[in-house]
């Protein structure tokens, strides 16, 4: 296992330049997929070279878009085999690759209009007129790819067993991370909140995730968002595991940066490892009904 990783600062330019591509395709999503609770229609997949749409509907007929990092393309294809691909290169403007994105939709028989002002993006220029965001460094793309497939591994070994609904690991283009998510099944409205929160949080809830960091946060990191949100763990903080991870009060989530899970001798298990510690110090607060069902071993019998 490559223990290779990149901070925001060590690849922001190319970074932000992909973030903003990953959100033409999901906008897509938005505007033609059926909606389902928590913006789950709006996730993007991850693949061995990349990240796929999935199925999306189109005029007459389904379609897929493909983000393809290891041959640096983007491909579209629909069910009756029209395809196109245009190619992810350095030097190319959000505003050239949206032009092509948008013709290569009408391509394959399924122009679709979508809001080209960027989603949860801190320096936001409508797809149509950004000629700033133009970087795109093939190798850190792949690193990023590499470290996204390692995350996915405790990601998905933490939320396997758990009964009742959960989200398997997907990639949400607002914020850039690659998350899943475990309900208790109790409604928990978030009261005032802006479209796209009243959306997420209606329902109790325990989200995990990594994302490669912001402008704020800028360390790659494994995190815990609990809703209801958390402001303080109390003497609850020294049951966090691994050592090296910590409770952000003003996030109100736990983190562990990608380094330091790097750091230790198994990294997959000391991510689940800070997982369950976190989902314990959460039922510690307020214990979830039902905990007991969820959580209930899986026993299969052998064949």
């Amino acid at each position: 296992m490559t223990k290779t990783f990149l901070n925001y600062p060590d690849w922001q330019d190319t970074a932000d330049t992909v973030h903003l591509m990953l959100q033409m395709a999901g906008k897509v999503k938005v505007a033609r997929c059926n909606k389902r609770p928590e913006w789950a229609h709006v996730r993007l997949y991850l693949t061995v070279d990349g990240f796929t749409t999935g199925l999306i509907p189109g005029d007459e007929f389904p379609f897929q878009i493909v983000f393809n990092f290891r041959e640096h393309q983007v491909e579209f294809k629909n069910s009756e085999g029209v395809n196109t691909s245009i190619p992810l290169q350095d030097g190319v403007s959000i505003a050239m690759f949206y032009e092509r994105f948008v013709n290569a939709l009408e391509l394959i028989g399924s122009p679709t209009n979508i809001n080209t002002s960027p989603q949860e993006f801190y320096d936001p220029i409508d797809f149509d007129k950004d000629e700033i965001h133009h970087t795109y460094d093939e190798n850190a793309v792949m690193t990023w790819l590499q470290n996204l497939h390692f995350a996915y591994l405790p990601l998905m070994k933490f939320l396997a067993p758990f009964r009742g609904k959960v989200d398997n690991p997907a990639y949400y283009f607002g914020t850039m991370d690659l998350s899943g998510c475990i309900y208790s099944g109790e409604y928990v409205p978030l009261e005032a909140a802006d479209r796209i929160s009243q959306f997420a949080y209606d329902e109790r809830c325990f989200e995990i995730g990594y994302w490669p960091g912001d402008i704020h946060i800028p360390l790659a990191s494994f995190y815990v968002m609990p809703y209801p949100f958390i402001d303080d763990v109390g003497e609850n903080e020294k049951l966090l595991q691994p050592y090296k991870a910590r409770f952000v009060p003003q996030k109100k989530e736990f983190f562990l940066t990608l380094e330091d899970a790097f750091s230790y001798p198994n990294p997959v298990d000391s991510v689940v490892q800070f997982f369950n510690s976190a989902f314990d110090i959460v039922q510690n607060l307020h214990k979830w009904k039902d905990i007991e069902w969820l959580k209930k071993p899986l026993v299969y019998r052998e064949e």
